[in-house]
């Protein structure tokens, strides 16, 4: 008897199958990887160079985040501990879909470190929250100031893409909210979900909530000590500002160490934000095929038709490919967390 495929398997091998084939695309095609390496000599070197050090940059404050948001729950937590859960996250969040991933690994990555679940979740849930918010806040600032330069640039489909991912973004956040400050509403689910398990005579798992609600209660303090502190909040909120402008400046490191120049700086750090709206909700690791696809039409009118394929697969190898090439041997210690919550549960 054959074996059945799983739908999981199914997935899988097709996004596998379209990152491949986006990759050899931008590879293989005319102005592509073979006219880049070329060229490479001609490539302004510096700006290639700041270019990695926003990417790093970006880590950094990524880890620092997560830094001052466990610490102050759990005074022990060290930043190289932070670091190493950074980069865990990283690596898991680029290759799994939405992201998703890397947020429950780095759970079980901190609980080595003596970081409780709900101590964890409550810090990744605030640091999520303070991203996505600062994110669609500088991509309303971008839609007001650019607005009418956007509406000349773009084409109608470029507009839909970044005003439903915007939209759905702060869907996303408003749910959250609700979530980690609202313990009426997360009393309600753990209620309902008891009458199922309850119903269906599940006694173990039935069990097991109440070590859930131990660290529901966990996590609900957590947050409501967090925004007491006032000072932790604002510096959150401005490093993640800081952040994501590094995020956002990379395009035009890219596009300078083309040789090219006369675009604003800060009508490149706008198409960015568009980009990253826009694929905000490919379910697809690294929202593969989509980022190649809206830069082009969001940055076509800043590079050359000669460069625009090349630069394209610039500033992909530096967010993404090199990102899972660095973090990858972090990979492991993310397994074994994994292994051992596993193994618990």
């Amino acid at each position: 008897m054959k074996k059945k495929i799983s739908g999981k398997t199914i997935f899988n091998v097709s996004v596998i199958l379209i990152s491949l084939v986006m990759l050899g695309y931008f590879c293989l095609s005319e102005n592509g990887l073979v006219e880049l390496s070329k060229n490479f000599k001609n490539l302004d070197k510096g700006w290639l160079i700041m270019a990695l050090l926003s990417q790093a940059l970006n880590i950094a404050i990524d880890a620092y985040m997560t830094y001052i948001l466990v610490k102050s729950s759990v005074p022990s937590f060290k930043f190289h501990n932070a670091l190493k859960t950074s980069m865990v996250g990283q690596f898991f969040s680029a290759v799994t879909p939405f992201a998703t991933g890397g947020q429950p690994m780095q759970v079980y990555c901190m609980s080595k470190y003596g970081v409780e679940p709900g101590k964890g979740v409550s810090a990744l849930t605030q640091k999520f929250v303070v991203y996505q918010s600062t994110l669609v806040a500088y991509s309303a600032a971008a839609l007001l100031l650019k607005q009418d330069f956007f509406d000349d640039a773009l084409s109608g489909v470029m507009w839909t893409f970044a005003v439903f991912g915007f939209l759905s973004q702060a869907f996303v956040i408003l749910m959250l909210l609700l979530f980690s400050f609202s313990r009426r509403l997360t009393n309600a689910i753990l209620g309902f979900a008891k009458k199922l398990l309850t119903r269906f005579h599940r006694q173990k798992l039935y069990d097991k909530l109440g070590g859930f609600e131990r660290q529901l209660e966990s996590f609900h303090d957590c947050n409501k000590e967090l925004y007491k502190n006032r000072r932790l909040v604002v510096t959150a909120y401005v490093c993640t500002a800081v952040q994501l402008t590094a995020i956002f400046i990379i395009p035009y490191c890219v596009y300078r160490s083309f040789n090219l120049s006369g675009a604003p700086v800060s009508d490149m750090i706008c198409s960015q934000a568009f980009v990253t709206m826009a694929t905000c909700f490919i379910p697809l690791p690294g929202a593969a095929g989509a980022s190649e696809i809206s830069f082009l039409g969001f940055f076509s009118m800043y590079f050359t038709p000669e460069t625009l394929k090349s630069g394209v697969l610039v500033w992909r190898i530096i967010t993404y490919y090199l990102v899972i090439l660095c973090t990858a041997p972090f990979s492991r210690l993310g397994k074994k967390a994994g292994g051992e919550k596993k193994e618990e549960a």
